[in-house]
């Protein structure tokens, strides 16, 4: 794809490469006229001319602009459509399209086999657009299974036992999880790279015996998550009577959660939830009350939510956040401005992306974030429901949202304290009150104002012109 996209000619010279054959020919000067891999401007360049071909030739394909836009990750188009009519359409208007830029799509691939037959015809004698015979494909570190339209892990491990932190942080720097759906395992990882930072060990020096008995054992479990299975399609279709996206946060000693369903009632009023994203995060080192880090993971929560609901085009009205911390529910209660710096600027920064009436309070047995804050062995995960779906009342016909009658207790450490400052002035002592000294109130006025000035001036602070002394005088 780099390849196709030709570099201005004053850019040019900024791509120059020195060659020769050998050690006795002449160095060359080359300048690489076409976006080079490996350069940091790479996949910008690539997605911008991408998205300019959809701005500037958009217009005759409206079902593949859009698309071009939003479903590319750099070369890679992932997308999907309500039928097998519309996927036809699809095709052809993308392939039309990117043909004006010179980029033709390759490797097709869907969940249906009609669809797999009708691109195995339109493609007899292109070799390069052959589909695999293998019904996995790889999709940014992941693998979808097309025909059970499900998404699988993968996990390749070394024969070799890492024993030192720089082999231990390279290996679990391979688990790779976009989307988080299985955070309650990688924030295990996460937590572990906290404790090897806190030994202060070398980079090369082999770990003590007791966490490399905690990694070899994290490690051997890791296999595990290649049974773990989790469906592409999450029943969101146009059709539906309604859709919403409900979050839920959570948060322990070692680390704070956000996790986000979807939740649709389909056309035949059937209700269905299933995991979109999730995140989580190490708590820092430095002690942090867990109340502050429940409000760390609604932050958490917050953006996770707005993030995804942009994308699904779904509006702020079916956004709905959930907490088994009532004292983060008193906190939303209330304005920032009551409590201390730490509190009013996450408070401040919810409440301005989602509205207090949209959070409620959840029971920690049916939080599903409450395993992503602690971690789970991934044999655990795998027939983990409340992890995948969401707690059972999610799939309720009427939902209850509600919050304890005791959200206003232990919120005294975190209010700000007023400082107030009182004088008191002894009515019977006139030598303080100047108004007994003078008949009228435009004389006090006028002395005070000239002794003013004239300390003032006495001291050096500021000189006060014609026209400033009129000022205080009148």
């Amino acid at each position: 794809m780099y390849r196709q996209v030709k570099v201005a000619k004053r850019h040019v010279d900024y791509q120059r490469i020195v060659w020769r054959d050998d050690s006795l020919s002449e160095i060359k000067d080359f300048r690489l006229s076409r976006v080079t891999v490996g350069t940091s401007c790479a996949p910008y360049l690539a997605v911008k001319v991408l998205q300019q071909i959809a701005i500037d030739e958009g217009e005759k394909y409206p079902l593949a602009a859009g698309r071009v836009k939003t479903d590319f990750y750099i070369d890679d188009l992932m997308t999907g459509c309500q039928s097998e009519t519309e996927a036809k359409e699809i095709y052809k208007q993308m392939n039309d399209l990117l043909e004006k830029g010179g980029f033709k799509l390759q490797k097709w691939t869907s969940n249906r086999e009609e669809l797999m037959k009708w691109w195995q015809k339109e493609n007899i004698g292109i070799k390069d657009r052959e589909i695999k015979e293998d019904s996995v494909t790889k999709i940014l570190g992941l693998t979808w299974n097309r025909c059970s339209d499900t998404f699988h892990y993968v996990v390749k491990m070394p024969t070799e036992m890492p024993e030192t932190k720089r082999q231990i942080i390279a290996e679990i720097c391979r688990l790779y999880d976009p989307l988080g759906w299985i955070a309650p395992c990688v924030v295990t990882a996460k937590v572990f790279i906290q404790k090897l930072w806190l030994a202060r060990l070398d980079w090369d020096v082999k770990l003590p015996s007791e966490l490399l008995l905690e990694w070899k054992t994290y490690r051997k479990e890791l296999c595990n998550l290649s049974r773990f299975q989790i469906p592409r399609w999450v029943q969101k279709a146009d059709s539906n009577i309604q859709v919403e996206l409900h979050g839920f946060s959570d948060a322990s000693t070692v680390a704070y959660s956000a996790v986000v369903y979807l939740r649709c009632i389909t056309a035949l009023g059937q209700v269905e939830s299933h995991l979109l994203s999730a995140k989580t995060k190490v708590a820092p080192v430095k002690q942090v009350s867990v109340s502050r880090l429940e409000l760390c993971g609604a932050v958490l929560l917050t953006k996770l939510l707005v993030e995804v609901s942009n994308v699904l085009k779904i509006d702020k009205a079916n956004l709905h956040a959930w907490t088994d911390s009532t004292i983060v529910l008193a906190w939303l209660s209330d304005h920032p401005s009551r409590w201390k710096t730490f509190v009013a600027n996450r408070t401040s920064e919810i409440l301005t992306r989602l509205d207090a009436a949209q959070w409620s309070y959840v029971k920690t047995k049916d939080n599903p974030a409450d395993c992503a804050s602690r971690g789970v062995k991934p044999s655990d995960l795998i027939s983990d429901e409340l992890w995948k779906c969401g707690p059972a009342w999610l799939r309720n016909n009427k939902m209850e949202y509600v919050k304890p009658l005791s959200i206003c207790t232990k919120t005294d450490l975190e209010m700000r304290l007023v400082k107030a400052h009182m004088e008191v002035i002894n009515p019977n002592d006139d030598a303080e009150d100047l108004t007994l000294k003078f008949s009228s109130l435009r004389k006090l006025i006028r002395t005070l104002a000239y002794w003013t000035v004239t300390s003032r001036r006495s001291n050096g602070e500021f000189r006060v012109t014609r026209q400033q002394q009129t000022s205080y005088y009148y």
